[in-house]
């Protein structure tokens, strides 16, 4: 891992060293028993005490899949060895009978069951054998509750092929994409016959692919900091509806084929092509789809004003494991991991609780944050009681795999709430609602607001039913109090199928509602909530891409806003009282249930509120039903009869012909 790394890393390692305070009430940490404990020289291994064994043989390989040789036969259970992060296979042996076989590593005890680490030294087969079996049980696993995860250490893997699926993610351990590379790597939605439209929950991050890539997806999808040295295709031949890409390199041409919408994000590629309805593009460098909107369809901006890239994990043979938060940057362009540079803080591990499905609760991870940790939740499913509190100024909460949140019959407030405290960041987590709660995440208190600022939030998806036949209630998925909250993709999800899914199953308000100023949201997606999708206070509000469903089960008498005087919710609404307030490609789909929306967007009438490239599409089908306007009683209507209505700019409660320069 020869890239730079900024004197950040050098305050982690003087906390490490100097250690916290001694205090006689401090908060501490939970502990839990392990096999492989680091040590100054090396790892110390317990090995499991087996009746009747007469000898434990250890052998020794640098990787899982590596070459094993036989580095002690011993009566004992203790054993050292000088290769911290190597993996020992033990055998207990009885009247010569091996009686019990197992595998140790500092790795699988830190990590958990479900997180495979590799190394070059793997055998290829090996590991294509494990990425199978998990392809194979989670292809089709649109709810299921396993998790997985699959990290690469630097090097190549030129005989590695992947195929993933739902609730996994694939990760170079390198700085740089450019310091791992695989042979292939392929999301295809075979499984449903082509049909992308349900290929959720999945994510690719900071490594090369030596070829071209298939990733047909949809939402809650992550594709970021990616090199792909050929092409990239993003629907497999039929319907698909995502989608997004971020701080990633493609050699050649993105073909976005049937995808209705997607955004890319301070990436780089020779040539985008085809799309459907919206394509948003901040801080790319390429050849983009030409002609003037709306028949191009295309929103491009040349840079991101504030951009904070995702945190991830990372390991350096000489410091370990650690996770690296990328340096924020303004105005910016293109990639953020070009040449030998990459800027940023690098986190020891030791600096984090590693939570575990398998053993932890609110009560365990709250006590790790009061004791000042930051958490790094592998893959699992978290039942919560209560909700986890984070008090402590610039606490990281990052997850892989798709680590899930999710209420219990106990909770009926919410799953993580903020305190207004300066520079957290939380991402890479989906929540999931119980039978009953307040909220699925809260930023910032609602009487503190601006006393909070620099808050980073990326890769966070919310559910609402769909996983199992229980009744779900929330009244709102996510509430951002706090001031300065930098939001990079997320999609907010009422269930519109598979199980526990009806008007009176699935029980919601709203998905969104923002009461802080200055919020920025890439990639917002929200969709089939009750009333408003998304409801925004706060002022100095910006949105980079929206797409968003209305409920495809509305019951019209239950479905009216303003005290009864309008049909239907509007999906973006920007309170009456905000005097500035700016989206860019803001699309609005309707469903033929039946119902009439009066407006799919509501906006004050103010200067400075200003939106660009904005539509409405009716789905499906003369059905009845319609969208009557785009905005504010202005746009035209979206039915059976009429597919879409754009507006290139409105502002100042008009549409305007023009636009106007950008802030």
């Amino acid at each position: 891992m020869k890239k730079r790394i900024t004197a950040l890393l050098v305050s982690a390692l003087l906390l490490l060293s100097v250690g916290l305070p001694m205090a006689a009430c401090a908060p501490t940490v939970p502990e839990w028993d392990t096999q492989a404990e680091l040590t100054e020289d090396g790892v110390r291994l317990t090995l499991t005490k087996v009746e009747g064994a007469e000898v434990y043989r250890i052998y020794h390989s640098p990787s899982r899949y590596g070459e094993y040789e036989l580095v002690s036969e011993q009566t004992g259970t203790k054993y050292e060895h000088e290769d911290k992060y190597g993996y020992f296979r033990v055998e207990a042996v009885s009247k010569g009978e091996i009686v019990n076989t197992e595998l140790i590593s500092y790795d699988t005890e830190t990590f958990g069951e479900n997180v495979y680490i590799y190394a070059p030294t793997d055998d290829a087969a090996a590991i294509n054998a494990d990425i199978s079996e998990k392809f194979e049980t989670l292809e089709d696993g649109q709810f299921s509750s396993e998790r997985f995860g699959v990290f690469f250490k630097a090097g190549e893997y030129p005989d590695v092929r992947m195929q993933m699926g739902y609730y996994t993610t694939a990760a170079g351990l390198g700085l740089s994409p450019e310091d791992v590379t695989v042979g292939y790597f392929n999301v295809n939605a075979q499984w449903f016959n082509g049909n992308a439209t349900h290929n959720f929950w999945r994510g690719a991050e900071n490594f090369t692919v030596d070829g071209d890539v298939q990733w047909a997806v949809s939402q809650a999808t992550s594709f970021r900091r990616m090199n792909v040295l050929g092409n990239m295709s993003l629907s497999d031949g039929g319907w698909s509806s995502g989608g997004y890409i971020a701080d990633s390199r493609i050699a050649g041409t993105i073909d976005s084929g049937s995808q209705q919408q997607w955004f890319t994000r301070n990436s780089e590629f020779q040539t985008y092509k085809n799309g459907g309805w919206s394509r948003v593009f901040v801080g790319c460098e390429g050849t983009t789809p030409g002609g003037a909107w709306p028949s191009g369809r295309s929103t491009v901006i040349s840079s991101a004003p504030e951009v904070s890239e995702k945190p991830f994990l990372v390991f350096d043979d000489g410091l370990g494991y650690g996770v690296f938060i990328p340096e924020q940057r303004q105005n910016a362009s293109g990639v953020s991991w070009d040449g030998e540079y990459v800027d940023g803080e690098y986190i020891l591990l030791e600096k984090f609780y590693v939570a575990r499905s398998d053993r932890d609760t609110a009560e365990t991870l709250n006590a790790a944050l009061r004791a000042g940790k930051h958490i790094y939740f592998t893959p699992g499913v978290y039942r919560l009681d209560a909700p986890l509190l984070v008090e402590k100024e610039g606490t990281v909460l990052t997850g892989c795999g798709l680590a899930t949140l999710a209420v219990t019959d106990e909770n009926q407030d919410t799953l993580l709430r903020i305190a207004d405290v300066d520079g957290v960041s939380v991402s890479g987590l989906l929540f999931d609602a119980g039978t009953h709660s307040d909220t699925l995440m809260e930023v910032g208190t609602e009487s503190g607001g601006a006393e909070s600022h620099g808050i980073r939030l990326s890769d966070l998806f919310f559910r609402v039913g769909g996983a199992n036949d229980n009744p779900t209630s929330v009244d709102t998925c996510l509430v951002i109090n706090a001031d300065d909250v930098l939001c990079d993709h997320f999609w907010i999800w009422r269930a519109d199928h598979s199980h526990g899914v009806g008007w009176d199953t699935n029980v919601t308000k709203n998905g969104l509602i923002v009461n802080g100023d200055n919020v920025t949201v890439y990639a917002l997606m929200v969709e089939h909530f009750h009333e408003y999708q998304t409801i925004w206070n706060g002022e100095n509000g910006t949105t980079y891409f929206y797409q968003s469903e209305t409920p495809y089960d509305s019951v019209q008498s239950d479905w009216t806003s303003h005290d009864g005087a309008a049909l239907g919710y509007a999906s973006y609404k920007v309170a009456d009282h905000v005097q500035k307030h700016t989206a860019y490609g803001v699309g609005v789909y309707g469903f033929p249930s039946g119902c009439v929306l009066e407006n799919a967007m509501e906006a004050p009438d103010a200067q400075d509120v200003y939106f660009e490239h904005i539509f409405i599409v009716w789905l499906s089908g003369n059905k009845g039903g319609a969208i009557n306007n785009v905005i504010n009683g202005v746009g035209g209507t979206a039915d059976g009869g009429q597919f879409d209505r754009t507006v290139e700019f409105y502002y100042g409660g008009q549409i305007r012909e023009t636009g106007r320069t950008q802030g």
